[in-house]
């Protein structure tokens, strides 16, 4: 887990820009959504919906709720999350 006392401030960017922007340690490969390798899960607050692509690609690693992909997510207000990182191969692409 992050420690406690990292935060990183934006509006209207991607989870992933406001946290590089701010100097957070969340792993990121393509920043496109498609290599997995950004995914987040968000311990507390609110993210916007998932567009349709984010959502296929999330059920294409087989993702549980509350599992994001930082480059696509944006936030909604404050929030807490925990990294998963590590490249993830999508099942779907073999």
């Amino acid at each position: 887990m992050l420690p406690a006392d990292l935060a990183a401030e934006g509006e209207g960017d991607s989870l992933l820009e406001i946290c590089t922007d701010g100097g957070l340690p969340v792993p990121f490969g393509c920043t496109v959504g498609k290599c997995g390798v950004c995914r987040i899960e968000l311990i507390e607050g609110e993210l916007q919906e998932p567009s349709r692509f984010e959502q296929a690609v999330l059920d294409g690693f087989g993702c549980e709720s509350g599992v994001r992909l930082a480059c696509q997510a944006r936030t909604a207000g404050d929030v807490t999350i925990q990294p998963l990182g590590g490249a993830r191969r999508n099942p779907s692409s073999t």
